[in-house]
């Protein structure tokens, strides 16, 4: 899909607005409404203008939920919402992520969960 998690997009500005192709694509894929994934995207948009969000500025995030000082939370955290392990955060990456978090299935959650404690994606 076209948008934020393209690699052409990296390094340009995120248009204001969430195209609503890729908006529909990820209601429909991460169950949250509209308004949601809107709200996501700002906040995104304001860490991450030019697209991506990397490591240490997803640390600097986890400061605001309380998260400081040790980095290994967050690390690991970021290490399984990067999906294709390119040391950036797409948007696409970040919204999924926080979708299971937020209207993901027990059996969703627990998997990320374990996978957060393993420290990779898809952990045996």
């Amino acid at each position: 899909a076209a948008g934020a998690s393209s690699p052409r997009s990296r390094g340009r500005r995120l248009p204001a607005r969430l195209p609503r192709e890729q908006l529909e694509e990820l209601c429909e894929k991460t169950k949250l409404t509209q308004k949601e994934v809107r709200a996501l995207y700002s906040r995104f948009r304001r860490l991450a203008p030019n697209g991506v969000l990397t490591k240490e500025q997803f640390r600097q995030t986890m400061g605001v939920l309380g998260v400081t000082g040790d980095t290994f939370i967050p690390d690991r955290m970021f290490k399984v919402f990067d999906a294709d392990q390119d040391e950036k955060l797409s948007f696409q990456e970040f919204a999924t992520s926080l979708a299971i978090m937020i209207r993901g299935t027990e059996d969703e959650k627990l998997r990320l969960s374990f996978d957060m404690t393993a420290g990779q994606r898809g952990a045996a």
